[in-house]
């Protein structure tokens, strides 16, 4: 094996692993794009339901969409909770005093 092969093919290896990189790095980039678009432009209650039972498992997504409950239900004064629809499908259940 000459070494011209050997340069070819670590050069060859590196451009792929390059590749990789440069597109790892777009869909972080977009990922962030999106979620600070989420965060600017507010979910509607049927999405944060959805995502929510989406992200089980995912403890750090779903404290965040409560969080945006949370915002809703303070800005929504009648009508059913969405922070108790959360619950709900938690299967937490508080009783009446």
């Amino acid at each position: 094996m000459s070494f011209s092969t050997v340069t070819d093919l670590f050069s060859g290896d590196l451009a792929t692993v390059s590749a990789e990189i440069h597109n790892l790095r777009a869909a972080l980039l977009t990922s962030d794009v999106q979620v600070t678009w989420e965060e600017a432009e507010g979910l509607s209650p049927g999405e944060i339901v959805t995502r929510y039972v989406a992200a089980r498992g995912d403890h750090g997504m779903r404290h965040w969409l409560r969080s945006l409950a949370i915002e809703h239900d303070a800005a929504q004064r009648f009508g059913p909770r969405l922070v108790d629809e959360l619950d709900g499908i938690d299967g937490v259940h508080t009783l009446a005093a």
